[in-house]
């Protein structure tokens, strides 16, 4: 066998770019931190056959290798990773791993790299780019040097060398079994190349959370639905009913090492099983429990190793086990400064090896080329997923109509970016409805009726029909908080809750002060996970006990006071379940004593209530402006009557200015509009403990007059609606007068500070983190404006535009840009072509009818970010621009007239002469309705524009020269 094909490898394309010092510097610190990449595989002294690890304080070479491109050289990913991964490895001289940068200069910057398979698995090389991305991004994550992944590694897969329990019943399981010879496009040749090819398919948009929606309805995970749909697939393509697959064990669940890097990724033979008569459903749920006993730990190759040599399936020409499969969960599809790239090793020991990875919405398909082309591995990829979407909509269906014979389906063939997928019969993503949202809930103990009066209490007064609740397993919220295929991975989570009671950590046996101390420290960890990795809002509630012991409240109390700081966490301590909703009696001993359900249904039911109205309070849409009151409201007392430095700072009004610089650093923009000489109000936000300084705020109106019409010039100055205002003020006449005058601000009364504290938690239970790099940037943005607005004013607009050396990146859209693309399409409402659908899928639906393109821009002041959308197909000779929205903070610097020119462009390379687009009117996208009058597509108000020119008047339009 080649030594290649002991290799795994990724190619990375960097959009952001970087230096040779600076990247080299990331990959010391990711080799001090992972001991993996200092590892080397030795011969001990018993023998040759004895290997050992060798782990080395610091690599005698370097990591990196920097390759500069000429400019006739192609930037070939794929190439590159297998040439970079061919030679062999010396496994005694580390690193075991290599990196290339390719340089290409203005064409761009691509990393390969890989592993020898004895240091690494595909989960290993997810993990590294994405601390790869943390770091390109200035994150850094340190460079201390620790050996933490050898002692996890060997906590992980140590066994005491015993079969387990059931290993009898678990070898019966492949008795029967058949190979599945998958010669789809070739005979299979007497010699192995040992050579693969590698093809991605791209799953359709909202595919995996109707999977996840089916497998919660079948009380399965979606990576059971998805082996066992496959199970099927292959059962009908080959007419076999027992064959066996390869799936990889994480054995990092095994000791909690989920950011640790190494071969932890142990391959397992599964039985795969789907009778000719059996409904899919049934060998879904066999296949579910099938893998429970797969993920036990110390579950190994060799313990059926025998009985899969009795069945026949060893060939010398053939691997024993054909087909592998892995489902992986993965921050990837996330990465900000980095983009995977369709590139395989070039080698393998595998007839096929499907990857799915739903975060980054693609299957990958590593294929032997002895057997398989790349049009039969995509092919096959893409009846997949026609036959997942066809599972996840009716799993009762049967496996094959009668033995031996194939499923008859008529499918509709249809296009989606780089693949053609079929579907059933008249099934379209624009007729099927949206999987529900749910609520991902977990306990300490047993929840009892809790899951359906939290749906009854949510769905109360709820516009889109409320949630579901999705329960995690009895007792295991720690387990579940860290499943990548648990409830609160689900695509379809809208917000998480885990409850908890130290109490209940001693149902199964006591907990001593050192487990109760780990137990101190996982938990938030845990929590601090699943909110970052999941970007959704998570509640954690702390429940009563009847018999409160010390050591257990101060448990909870400390870990409550470390996540209420937390962005994205909001915290519910034991006495705010009854606040609003006194209940006489919560315990029910008896319950709590025979089924470990510890509350009567009346507290239950404030328990459900509550939570429904901080449900409610965290979905609400966030606020693009907090503008708030100064005196008794940001601080204590009058300052223009007892004076800048005796106004009160501390306590509550340190709480308010907090939570306003957590929102500020989430994106909302600050504003204060307080009745108060400026110098007086610069007085108190320079003083030494003022928390929030003069640059904090977007807006300072420091001023007399009615505050509505300040507020009203604020959103004018920072080009935003009045309705995306939030305003706060101690004095009742003045909210009634902007309520009066301004009836879009939220405008809420802020009650005395001795109920300050209390008002802020019902308000805001959390702050929401930072959902997009833009978000971050944004109240930087308004600052940069503010010196932008300073050269517009001494200069006329071409030179102003001239002087903004505005720089607009237009790119195809990618995994790393689909959050902030949907963000642009739930958020634009100004320049945008017509108004959003109801069910969100604009998205998929424009990525499946045509292409989808971003455009980001910086000037000489700053960068804007990802401020643009537009979405094309391509019709004959014309060019339909089915959606362009952008932000509103890039109108009328000069980005409409490149992106117009960016569109003739495109027509130019599609061989368009033509380009059309259409408006229509909505109540507030007059500036896009305004730009397709301008280029002779009607009246601005009229209820639809339309416009055909071509590409030589979108180059020489030029919207200020008009009249």
């Amino acid at each position: 066998m080649p030594d290649a094909a002991h290799a795994v490898g990724l190619a990375l394309r960097l959009t952001t770019p970087t230096t040779r010092a600076a990247f080299t510097d990331i990959l010391n610190r990711l080799a001090g931190r992972h001991a993996a990449l200092r590892t080397a595989i030795v011969t001990g002294a018993a023998g040759e056959h004895a290997r050992l690890l060798r782990v080395d304080r610091e690599l005698a070479r370097p990591v990196l290798r920097w390759t500069d491109m000429p400019g006739d050289d192609e930037l070939d990913a794929a190439d590159r990773l297998r040439r970079l991964l061919e030679p062999p490895f010396d496994l005694a001289n580390p690193p075991l791993w290599r990196f290339e940068l390719l340089d290409a200069g203005a064409r761009g910057q691509v990393l390969a790299f890989g592993a020898h398979h004895a240091v690494s698995d595909l989960q290993s090389l997810l993990l590294v780019a994405g601390e790869l991305d943390a770091e390109l991004s200035g994150t850094s994550l340190g460079a201390a040097v620790t050996n933490r992944d050898i002692d996890l590694l060997i906590e992980a897969q140590q066994t005491d060398d015993t079969p387990g329990e059931g290993v009898t019943a678990w070898r019966e399981a492949f008795q029967g079994s058949d190979r599945l010879d998958l010669t789809l496009a070739r005979p299979r040749p007497a010699t192995r190349s040992y050579r693969a090819g590698s093809v991605s398919v791209t799953i359709p948009d909202g595919l995996m959370e109707r999977v996840s929606a089916a497998a919660s309805g079948l009380a399965i995970t979606p990576a059971a639905f998805c082996l066992g749909t496959l199970t099927v697939l292959l059962a009908r393509m080959r007419q076999k009913e027992r064959f066996v697959l390869a799936v990889p064990v994480d054995t990092r669940i095994h000791a909690d090492a989920y950011d640790a890097v190494g071969f932890f990724g142990v391959p397992v033979p599964f039985p795969a099983e789907a009778g000719a008569g059996e409904r899919i459903e049934r060998v879904l749920r066999r296949t579910d429990g099938r893998l429970d006993r797969v993920l036990a730990k110390g579950a190994m190759f060799s313990d059926v190793l025998s009985t899969l040599a009795r069945q026949g399936l060893h060939r010398a020409n053939a691997p024993l086990v054909e087909v592998y499969f892995n489902y992986v969960r993965s921050a990837a599809g996330r990465l900000a400064h980095l983009e995977v790239l369709p590139a395989g090793t070039g080698y393998s020991d595998l007839d096929l090896m499907i990857t799915m990875t739903p975060d980054a919405g693609r299957i990958r398909l590593d294929h032997n080329l002895d057997i398989l082309d790349a049009a039969t591995s995509v092919e096959l990829g893409e009846e997949f997923l026609r036959l997942l979407a066809e599972a996840a909509d009716d799993p009762t269906a049967a496996v094959r109509s009668t033995p031996g014979t194939a499923v008859e389906a008529t499918p509709v063939t249809r296009t989606t970016s780089g693949t053609t997928v079929e579907v059933p019969e008249g099934a379209t993503e624009d007729t099927r409805p949206a999987p529900r949202r749910s609520l991902a809930l977990a306990a300490t103990f047993a929840l009892g009726n809790l899951p359906l009066l939290c749906e009854a209490a949510v769905e109360e007064g709820a516009r889109d029909g409320g949630l579901t609740v999705a329960e995690a397993p009895y007792h295991q919220v720690l387990a579940a908080l860290r499943d990548p295929s648990g409830v609160f991975a689900d695509p379809t989570a809208a917000v998480g809750v885990a409850l908890l009671r130290a109490a209940d950590l001693e149902r199964f046996g006591p907990v001593d002060d050192v487990l109760l101390a780990e137990l101190r420290t996982a938990f938030p960890a845990a929590l601090r996970a699943v909110s970052e990795r999941t970007r959704k809002p998570l509640i954690v509630g702390f429940l009563p006990s009847a018999h409160a012991r010390d050591r257990f409240a101060r448990w909870e109390r400390e870990i409550a006071d470390e996540l209420a700081e937390v962005p994205g966490i909001a915290v519910l301590r034991p006495d705010d379940w009854t606040r609003c909703h006194a209940v006489e009696e919560p315990f029910d001993e008896r319950t709590e004593r025979i089924a470990h359900l510890p509350f009567t249904p009346h507290f239950q039911a404030a328990v459900a209530l509550c939570l429904a109205d901080v449900v409610r309070a965290v979905r609400r849409p966030a606020p693009k402006v907090i503008a708030v009151d100064g005196d008794e409201t940001l601080w204590g007392g009058v300052a223009g009557e007892i004076g800048p430095e005796a106004v009160d700072l501390t306590g509550p009004r340190a709480l308010l200015a907090r939570r306003l610089l957590q929102w500020r650093a989430a994106g909302a923009l600050l504003a204060l509009v307080s009745n108060n000489d400026e110098a007086t109000v610069r007085a108190v936000l320079d003083r030494p403990d003022s928390l929030l300084k003069a640059e904090h705020f977007s807006v300072l109106s420091a001023t007399w007059g009615p505050k509505s019409g300040r507020l009203a010039e604020a959103a004018r100055t920072l080009g935003l609606g009045p309705d995306s205002f939030l305003f706060l003020d101690d004095n009742p006449v003045e909210i009634a007068g902007v309520r009066s005058a301004l009836p879009e601000v939220l405008s809420v009364t802020c009650p005395p500070s001795a109920e300050l504290g209390a008002f802020l938690g019902r308000l805001w239970p959390l702050v929401p983190a930072a959902a997009t790099a833009e978000d971050a940037l944004r109240a930087r943005f308004y600052e940069q404006e503010r010196d932008r607005d300073a050269v517009r004013a001494q200069a006329g607009f071409e030179e102003f535009l001239a002087q903004l050396e505005l720089e607009v990146d237009i790119r195809a859209l990618s995994g790393a840009d689909v959050e902030r693309a949907e963000q642009l399409v739930r958020r634009t409402n100004q320049f945008t072509l017509r108004a959003r659908s109801a069910d969100g899928g604009d998205l998929g639906r424009w990525r499946e009818r045509g292409e989808v393109w971003t455009a980001a821009a910086r000037d000489r002041f700053g960068d804007y970010g990802q401020i643009g959308l537009l979405a094309l197909r391509a019709d004959g000779d014309q060019l339909d621009v089915l959606a362009w929205l952008m932000s509103c903070r890039a109108l009328g610097r000069g980005v409409e007239e490149r992106l117009l020119r960016w569109l003739a462009d495109r027509a130019d390379e599609l061989g368009c002469v033509k380009v059309r687009l259409t408006a229509e009117r909505t109540p507030r996208n007059v500036p896009a309705r305004r730009l397709l009058a301008a280029l002779g597509g009607g009246d601005q108000d009229d209820e639809r524009l339309e416009t055909v020119v071509t590409p030589e008047h979108l180059r020489a339009f030029r919207s200020w020269r008009r009249g």
